[in-house]
C-alpha cells in the first residue's frame, strides 16, 4: 500500500460521482448499473496514478481506498447538491406557482386550485425527508459501486508487464508404489 495522498484524487472523483448524480437528467447516466458513480471511482484511481512516481506501482488496496472514499466523498456533496436543486425547485413550486395558478383562477375551478396548492405544500414539507433518504442510500450505493469503478481503473491503469515465473515448479505427484 503506498502513502502517496489518496484524499484530492478521492476528492475529485467524489465531485464527478456528486455531479454526475445530483444534476437533473444528467443523473440519468446512473440507469446504467451506477455508471456515473463508477465513472467517479474509475477516475480517482486515474488521478492518483498520475501522480504516482513512474517505480512505485498501483496496488489493489489503494483503489479499494480511493473508491470508497470518493464514494463517501460523492454522498456527501451529492446530498447537498440535491438539497440546493430542491431548496431551488421549493421556492419556485411554493408562492411563485400559487400565484400563476390564482391569476388562472378564472379559469380553473376552486377545487382544483386548492387541490393544486395543498399538493404544494405537501411536497415542500417532505423536503428533509428526501434529503435524509437521498443520504442514506447514497451513503450506501455511492462507496459500493465507487469501488467497483476504482477496481476496474486499477485492472486499467497499473502496470503490466510479463508473467512472474519466478516460483519454483511443485514436485511431481509420484504414484504411490502398489
Amino acid at each position: 500500500m503506498n502513502n502517496s495522498p489518496k484524499v484530492l484524487p478521492a476528492l475529485y472523483g467524489g465531485i464527478i460521482i456528486a455531479v454526475v448524480s445530483s444534476v437533473p437528467f444528467l443523473n440519468w447516466i446512473n440507469c446504467c448499473c451506477c455508471a456515473g458513480v463508477m465513472l467517479g471511482g474509475f477516475l480517482s484511481v486515474f488521478f492518483y496514478k498520475n501522480n504516482l512516481p513512474p517505480t512505485v506501482s498501483l496496488t489493489s488496496a489503494d483503489a479499494i481506498q480511493l473508491g470508497a472514499l470518493a464514494g463517501l466523498f460523492g454522498a456527501i456533496i451529492g446530498t447537498g447538491i440535491h438539497a440546493l436543486f430542491f431548496s431551488l425547485i421549493g421556492n419556485v413550486s411554493g408562492q411563485t406557482i400559487s400565484d400563476f395558478l390564482e391569476g388562472l383562477g378564472s379559469g380553473m375551478p376552486s377545487r382544483e386550485l386548492s387541490d393544486l396548492e395543498e399538493g404544494l405544500s405537501k411536497i415542500s414539507r417532505m423536503a428533509p425527508v428526501a434529503i435524509l433518504w437521498t443520504f442514506l442510500s447514497s451513503l450506501f450505493i455511492d462507496p459500493l459501486f465507487g469501488l467497483l469503478g476504482a477496481l476496474i481503473g486499477h485492472g486499467v491503469f497499473r502496470k503490466k508487464g510479463p508473467p512472474d515465473y519466478s516460483m519454483p515448479l511443485p514436485p511431481p505427484i509420484v504414484p504411490p508404489s502398489q
